[in-house]
């Protein structure tokens, strides 16, 4: 819908391009805010240049791609989230449930972000018990519009994709792809740096059965990520999972002594930019 009118102004190939920038632009402005709930202040800052800088994310964020609409809809959905969780007013969850509709108007799949908060939320349903009703009551409308959209075709879905799994190698590439897009071998030197990153932002939140936040921290990264990379390689699983991503590479580089950080830095910078200046030439 959003295409259709845009294009109504100009059918320019970079016109219709710009939809994305100018939704990416959108999603980036409260960007910061999921990230400092996610991660905290200290881990907010590196985690905004680790996703800024993404070749995969400028990719796609460029490209006439629905990934740019889904992020926006993610972010807007967590940062709603995040507040009603701090402040347990229903404005705020009435924001979220928008934000979730639309979000499934964009692909059913992203149906993804509503199961797997909610499942944060029953884990630790001791930590925000005066929360509890409202949300529950709330997934009724969410429930209801994938059931409609998807119900139709979720069993012949199941039946069909639920065995097709990725094999290690195609994985292996996919991951690659988030910090290079150039050809071998630069995508598993990419791959292998922002697994170590990564790696490292979940030992940092081994405590996540008494923290919150770095449970749903792994659980927001681990449920898009897996998707994308063992079943469905829809390209906007990746985008909507590279904040939580980045946020743990961001932690992951904390836990290391100040030369190890420096060298981990340098090598995000000569990887991504060796990208970009190639994608440029």
């Amino acid at each position: 819908v959003l295409l259709h009118f845009w294009g109504g102004v100009s059918a320019s190939p970079m016109w219709l391009r710009a939809l994305s920038l100018v939704l990416a632009l959108g999603a980036l402005a409260f960007v910061p805010r999921v990230l400092r709930s996610l991660g905290g202040v200290h881990a907010s800052g590196g985690a905004m240049w680790i996703l800024c800088l993404s070749p995969f994310f400028v990719g796609q964020m460029v490209s006439l791609s629905p990934s740019a609409l889904a992020l926006l809809t993610v972010v807007l959905g967590l940062w709603c989230f995040f507040e009603y969780l701090r402040a347990g007013q229903w404005p705020w969850l009435a924001g979220w449930e928008a934000a979730s509709l639309v979000s499934l108007l964009v692909h059913g799949g992203l149906f993804y972000l509503v199961l797997a908060l909610c499942l944060g939320m029953l884990l630790y349903r001791a930590r925000y018990r005066g929360r509890q009703r409202l949300w529950w009551l709330a997934q009724v409308p969410p429930l209801a519009l994938f059931a409609l959209l998807c119900g139709a075709q979720f069993e012949r879905f199941v039946v069909h994709r639920v065995g097709e799994v990725n094999s290690v190698r195609a994985a292996a590439g996919q991951w690659g792809t988030l910090g290079s897009g150039l050809p071998m071998p630069w995508p598993v030197i990419a791959g292998l740096l922002f697994a170590l990153l990564v790696g490292s932002g979940l030992r940092a939140c081994r405590d996540g059965r008494s923290d919150p936040r770095h449970g749903l921290l792994v659980l927001g990264a681990a449920v898009p990520a897996v998707v994308w990379l063992a079943w469905l390689p829809h390209d906007f699983y990746a985008v909507a999972a590279l904040p939580f991503l980045a946020v743990l590479a961001s932690m992951g580089i904390r836990l290391y002594p100040r030369w190890a950080r420096q060298v981990l830095w340098t090598a995000l910078l000569v990887t991504y930019g060796w990208s970009h200046w190639q994608a440029m030439l």
